[in-house]
């Protein structure tokens, strides 16, 4: 049997300011190139990967080497596609860079003494590359500005209060510090918890919510019975407004449109959960072949390793937006926006309780002031069933051009 050969080189470079008490301390430069190689022969692959300009030549004998390891691969390569995207053909350079970080401090300090800032700022140039013999050749470009500034506020003792961010492909200075400011006095203006012991809650991060429902859609678990969702194909599991995908646009989620098998989805998109209804679950071609799954295009593997599937996947999964207007949603009722929400998880029998560390009261337009801290509890039937009120666009806060969602439910208060 001819052996088969693919290829992965990944480069990143990467400029970053590195921030502390609200002045820029270090500026650091990174270009970093990693490179992959697979073989594959007799149902078997081998693997080899280095950091650095390593070459071809030298990878393949290595890959060639660790057949030897008996990894058993007998899937068919992607094969005849060629796609080559770029997403930003104006990367910021380390110069700008500084320049946007000196201008957003300087304003920063002189505005608000009351508050430091640090972390850092960056701009971020990134390739991943995919080809093999089989007529593969898959490429992602892109391109963009990334600020995350931790905010303490002086007069407390805490390590941290809040913080700003933004990621933008086309960094917008006045657009930042035009809602930054509103951000920053709204902080400012400490206001009371509102006494309903069940508010409408807004958050910016599911990651908690994704990452769980990620491990439910995982193949495996579901195939063998240890998923929540084990047995629920086609059932409804949530309102019926809901849709879940995975989600590979690189528009939104600044990542590669394939998968770590190469593969591209129709529309860089699937829908996993339509209508509320289980439709389809995480797999890759391993996972589909065993237990005779629709393959859903869902590995994921670093580029040295064999592709696979993980319970990390909630990173690639998303809510299709299904509501419009959050002050109409919510119809007056004082509702919160959770900015951080820091200790807190799903536990097995999909009950959800957090603390909520920074959260504003919000009127669906505008952040009105901070709120004391407050913990706050539901369960996932409920949060994605009757409790749920939607999945909305952001044009509340501005957090650059990348697009990002609201998502708000009503939950349980505990002060």
């Amino acid at each position: 049997m001819k052996m088969k050969q693919e290829f992965i080189t990944i480069r990143e470079k990467e400029a970053t300011a590195r921030v502390q008490m609200s002045q820029v301390q270090a500026v650091r430069l990174k270009d970093i190139t990693k490179k992959g190689v697979r073989v594959y022969k007799d149902g078997k692959i081998g693997i080899s990967g280095a950091v650095g300009e390593a070459s071809d030549t030298f990878l393949l004998e290595s890959a060639k080497q660790n057949l030897r390891a008996g990894i058993d691969y007998p899937y068919p390569l992607t094969r005849d596609h060629q796609d080559h995207r770029s997403y930003n053909d104006k990367p910021m350079d380390s110069q700008e860079l500084l320049d946007h970080a000196e201008q957003i401090l300087a304003v920063l300090r002189n505005d608000y003494p009351d508050f430091s800032f640090s972390e850092f700022i960056s701009s971020n140039e990134m390739t991943f590359h995919m080809r093999n013999s089989e007529g593969l050749d898959l490429e992602y470009k892109d391109a963009f500005f990334v600020l995350n500034l931790i905010l303490k506020e002086k007069a407390t003792a805490n390590l941290f209060d809040g913080g700003l961010v933004c990621q933008s492909r086309l960094f917008e200075p006045k657009k930042f510090l035009e809602f930054n400011r509103g951000f920053l006095e709204a902080y400012r203006n400490k206001v009371d918890l509102p006494k309903d012991d069940v508010l409408p809650i807004f958050t910016l991060d599911t990651s908690s919510l994704m990452g769980f429902l990620g491990r439910a859609l995982h193949g495996e678990r579901f195939a063998k019975g240890s998923s929540l969702f084990s047995e629920k194909m086609g059932e409804l599991l949530f309102s019926e407004r809901i849709i879940i995908e995975l989600l590979r646009d690189p528009e939104v989620a600044l990542a590669p449109f394939f998968d770590a098998e190469g593969v591209v989805l129709p529309d860089d998109r699937l829908r996993v959960i339509e209508q509320g209804r289980l439709m389809r679950v995480l797999t890759d071609k391993k996972t589909a072949e065993v237990y005779n799954l629709p393959h859903t295009g869902a590995a994921t593997g670093s580029y040295d390793d064999p592709p696979t599937i993980d319970g990390a996947h909630g990173q690639a999964l998303a809510f299709r937006t299904d509501s419009k207007d959050i002050a109409e949603s919510i119809n007056g009722q004082p509702a919160i926006f959770a900015l951080i929400c820091s200790g807190g998880d799903f536990t097995a029998d999909s009950s959800y309780a957090t603390p909520v560390q920074v959260s504003f009261l919000f009127d669906g337009e505008r952040l009105v002031g901070k709120l004391p801290e407050f913990s706050m509890r539901s369960h996932i039937n409920n949060m994605l069933g009757e409790d749920y009120i939607g999945t909305f666009d952001n044009t509340s806060l501005y957090l650059g051009d990348i697009p990002s969602q609201l998502q708000g439910y009503y939950m349980n208060i505990m002060r």
